[in-house]
Parts: structure tokens; sequence; C-alpha cells
């Protein structure tokens, strides 16, 4: 059983709901004591914008942790002054959200470690995990890194590798890497004790990066093909949300879609061929077809303007309502990626 003077002493930085089981298993490892926790200041959230703490901020209170909150750590006199006096081994970083500067740095008696949500070096940067998804890669990862100046530059210590579901979406990846994050930390903290985990340089030539997504980079373009449509869809769920405009101009987020693969028959070849980019096609039981640039996309799940998440086929057959001869008339979206403009 380890003693207090044996245990590894951590100061934590994290802030969003991503970094909530990191936090957790270091809290809850006997040859670990969390001596300090740093988030980020309350922030309005929700419809009502009222002011709430982040996620790191509730569970470090309820695990009767430190809690320092700061709008910049850089600028803080206090708190880097606590730091020195606490003398962590470790800072442990992440998604803390806020750059550290040398001086920081410099304050752990071993090193400042951070938890990206890559196999580094591909994707450093803001967006690790939507990129992974947006690119079409088969598998992403957690590394644990040493932290340095550059952005997702410092020496690599351990990698775990994971693959990426064909549909999953961004939302459901992110919360898969987060579980697996602080066990991985712990074993990097555990391994950089004893000497057995070694940094290592990344081959800083094969690096890629992952930059933040505009909101406008969400909006459809139909002359795509159904796979690179299929793949925003994903990598924009949950947010803000891969959308498109019917025409008419009805906003519409899409959610959720895979790409149509129909039965072989040339009867129905020949019909879903004949449609343009952003035309639904059908109302399936599983959803609806919509022409693409290349290749049919089925929408299972969507969201209207203003409305929860619905199967497309019940929105479909809402929206559009059988004429008096019995048929619908399906319309579609508007292939452009720039909002309707009113006349």
């Amino acid at each position: 059983m380890s003693t207090d003077s044996d245990k590894i002493r951590i100061v934590f930085l994290g802030t969003p709901a991503f970094s909530l089981p990191a936090l957790q298993t270091l809290a809850d490892d006997p040859r670990i004591e969390i001596v300090t926790v740093i988030t980020q200041p309350d922030r309005p959230s929700g419809r009502g914008q009222k002011l709430g703490p982040p996620p790191i901020k509730v569970l470090a209170d309820q695990l009767g942790l430190k809690v320092f909150q700061t709008p910049s750590i850089k600028k803080d006199e206090f708190l880097k002054h606590h730091l020195r006096e606490v003398a962590p081994d470790f800072l442990v970083t992440v998604a803390f959200g806020q750059i550290l500067t040398q001086e920081i740095l410099d304050i752990p008696k071993v090193a400042t470690v951070n938890a990206h949500a890559s196999l580094l070096p591909e994707f450093r940067g803001a967006n690790p995990i939507q990129q992974a998804i947006l690119q079409g890669k088969a598998e992403t990862g957690i590394t644990t890194m040493l932290t340095e100046l550059g952005v997702d530059t410092g020496p690599m210590l351990l990698k775990l590798t994971l693959p990426i579901g064909p549909e999953e979406t961004m939302g459901e990846l992110t919360e898969r890497l987060s579980q697996v994050g602080g066990s991985l930390l712990v074993d990097t903290l555990i391994g950089m004790k004893n000497g057995s985990v070694k940094p290592q340089t990344q081959p800083h030539e094969l690096a890629t990066h992952a930059p933040k997504c505009k909101k406008e980079d969400a909006l459809l373009n139909w002359s795509e093909s159904a796979e690179q449509l299929q793949l925003k869809i994903r990598a924009f769920n949950p947010a803000p949300g891969a959308a498109s405009f019917l025409v008419g101009g009805e906003r519409i987020k899409l959610l959720r879609a895979r790409v149509y693969q129909p039965p072989a028959t040339a009867h129905s070849e020949e019909i879903l061929k004949t449609g343009q980019p952003g035309q639904i096609l059908a109302i399936m039981e599983s959803g609806i077809l919509i022409c693409t640039g290349d290749g049919i996309l089925e929408i299972t799940s969507l969201q209207p303007a203003g409305k929860r998440e619905m199967s497309a086929r019940d929105w479909a057959q809402g929206h559009f309502k059988p004429s008096s001869d019995g048929k619908r008339v399906l319309s579609g979206f508007i292939s452009e990626t720039s909002a309707p403009q009113p006349a």
C-alpha cells in the first residue's frame, strides 16, 4: 500500500466533460494524490444562458479537491505562487483550454503531461476527433505526451488505439475516447516514475493538423459524394450539426446517415439515377434517399428548426403531404452551401 510520501503528487488542469473520466480515474488511484485542480471560470450556457461552473469544477467539488478557476493561468500570479508552493511532481492537462507558458511548464518537479485525442503526430490542434471522422480514418486514439510550447509537438509517452465505427458520430467517439484517457494517464505517470516509460520524439515530418471548424463548414453541398456527406454528418454531430436548406428556405439539421446501396434491380437503379444533387428521391422504411454528386445518401435521423431529433421517415411523411391523387411531391434541398436569400 502506498504511503503519502510514495504518492505521485499532481495538479490536474481540465475543463469540459471530456476531462471528467480522467480526473475520476486519477482520483481513484491510491498511488496518485491530486493536490489541486485548475479549470476555467463559470460560463453562461443553455437556452437561458445562466452562469454555471465547468464540469470539472463540479466533479472536483464532489471529490473534495481544492479547485482554482482562472480566466488566464499565465497572468494569475496568485495561482502561480500556489503551484510553486505545492511543488507537484506533474501537471496533468486534459482539454484545459488555455496555453501554458514556459514559466508554468518549469514548475512541476518532473514534467507536464497532456492527454491528446489523436495518434500523434497525426491531428495536432483543437479538433482531432472531428478531423479523424472527416478524413474517413478507420482508427484513432489517445496519446500522452510531454507538453512544450509548440502546439502538440512534445515527445510522446504512451498511445492507445481505438477503431472508429462506420456510422459513429463525433459525440459517440468523444465519449469512448474520454473513457480510456484516465487509465492511460495513470500508466504514463507510474511508468515515468519507475523509468519504464521513456519520451519519444515525434516524427515532425509526418505531422497533420486539426484546426477549428467554422459553423458554415457544416452546411452541406450536395454536389459532393454521398460518402463525403456522410462523413460530414457524423463529424458535426452533435455540434454544430450538419445542415442544409430545403427548397423554400427551411433549415434542417441532418444527424445520421449512411451511403445507400440500391437493390440489384435495373428498374430501381434507373429511378435513382434520374435525380439532381439535393433532390429527395424516396421515402423508405428506414429513412429518406437523397441524390448527391456521386451516389445516394440515406438520411435516417434529422432535426427541423426549433424541434427535437426525429426519424427522417416520420418527418418526410408529415412534411410532404399526399395530394388528391395520393402521391407526394418530395422536393429537396438546395445544393448551395450558403443560406438562401430573401426575394
